[in-house]
């Protein structure tokens, strides 16, 4: 039997699943396939699991006890399987694959579900596939001693349901939709860190999270985990002012470490670009009329007359010389320099042009036009 570390994991995996029906139709009549001896539902051992073609499930008992899209459908694969969650909880899984109109495959009918039974008592509904189709979506219930269970299904769409046991006879439940929370049965601790080994806590203040240094944190232990460290994963948020930071992980157990994983935006610094130092020196151009770009209008442009040393804007009718790198003029501005305006600079016989690219930004070319 697998082992997963965390629900996330058993969702994502299919490697470990078992087959036992494959391609073959099953109408109005009702499968029996090996259940559990640790679940029980209505008071009941769920030793044997009941599966109907028209997409119900029975625990223990051959009764229609968990409807999914209940109609007169039709079954045409199954799986099945056991495991663990963290070495510690026990599962069973067991996926349905058919059409929720007994006489056709038509995708807008095809339905796909799993049902998860955990030993903590409580059950799980991952619907995969749902009818695309509203006119087949059936009835949608869980029918326990304490009364009946709805849920809502949308024709399209996926969906979570889970059942949390109220007693250990599994005779009534509550039914909430979702994620099923079944959480480690030892201690995780987070602490971060930067480029200058600096340790950082995370703390609440008015609701408001933040992080708080640890001074003199000494080294890395448990104690320090259990002294410092927060039961959830701290926000990416937080870890923006940092430098290079890293995330600490630590669990109370000798179960295998989770693998984390984070989605990662990564903005460019403003970048500035040269181009080559152009030569109009040559005898049949007498001036500059004018410079057109096409780019964004956050690209911001410089213009040098003596090969990069000094760089020039044109606003309010005169040229200024710019000392931040990142400084200039927008391509309208550059655009609205005239040729008298020109022709004050352009004397040295040659210019290069700097273009400083914010986020987005783009550059596909400038045009100089000249005077011959």
């Amino acid at each position: 039997m697998a082992d997963y570390n965390g629900m996330e994991a058993l969702l994502a995996s299919t490697e470990n699943l078992t087959q036992l029906l494959n391609n073959v139709g099953h109408d109005d009549d009702t499968l029996t396939f090996n259940g559990v001896d640790w679940f029980k539902f209505n008071g009941t051992v769920a030793q044997n699991i009941y599966v109907s073609g028209n997409s119900w499930f029975g625990f223990g008992t051959s009764a229609e006890q968990l409807q999914v899209c209940r109609r007169d459908a039709k079954l045409w694969n199954f799986w099945r399987e056991e495991g663990t969650l963290y070495n510690y909880y026990k599962f069973l899984r067991l996926k349905w694959d058919g059409y929720s109109q007994y006489n056709s495959t038509s995708d807008s009918v095809h339905l796909t579900y799993e049902v998860y039974l955990f030993s903590t008592g409580d059950i799980f509904l991952n619907v995969l596939r749902m009818p695309a189709d509203s006119s087949y979506l059936g009835t949608n219930q869980l029918i326990c001693t304490g009364g009946t269970k709805a849920f809502t299904v949308t024709a399209g769409q996926t969906l979570q349901e889970t059942f949390t046991h109220a007693n250990d006879s599994g005779t009534d439940f509550t039914a909430a939709a979702g994620l099923i929370n079944i959480q480690a049965p030892y201690d995780r601790k987070y602490l971060i860190t930067d480029k200058g080994g600096k340790i950082y806590s995370v703390v609440t203040t008015e609701g408001v999270l933040s992080l708080s240094e640890i001074e003199n944190p000494g080294e890395i232990s448990k104690a320090l985990f259990e002294t410092h460290g927060v039961d959830d994963m701290p926000p990416g948020s937080l870890l923006l002012t940092l430098i290079n930071p890293a995330l600490l992980f630590w669990q109370d157990s000798q179960d295998s470490l989770p693998v984390l994983e984070a989605d990662v935006t990564a903005v460019p610094f403003p970048q500035a670009v040269l181009t080559e130092n152009v030569d109009m020196t040559d005898s049949t151009i007498i001036g500059i009329e004018k410079v057109t770009a096409d780019a964004d209008d956050a690209t911001l442009f410089a213009v040098s007359f003596d090969g990069g040393t000094t760089w020039w804007n044109y606003v309010n009718n005169a040229w200024a010389v710019l000392s931040d790198e990142q400084s200039g003029m927008t391509k309208a501005a550059l655009a609205d320099i005239g040729t008298d305006a020109w022709a004050l600079k352009a004397t040295t016989g040659h210019y290069m042009f700097r273009f400083v690219l914010f986020e987005e930004s783009y550059v596909n070319s400038i045009v100089v036009d000249y005077l011959n």
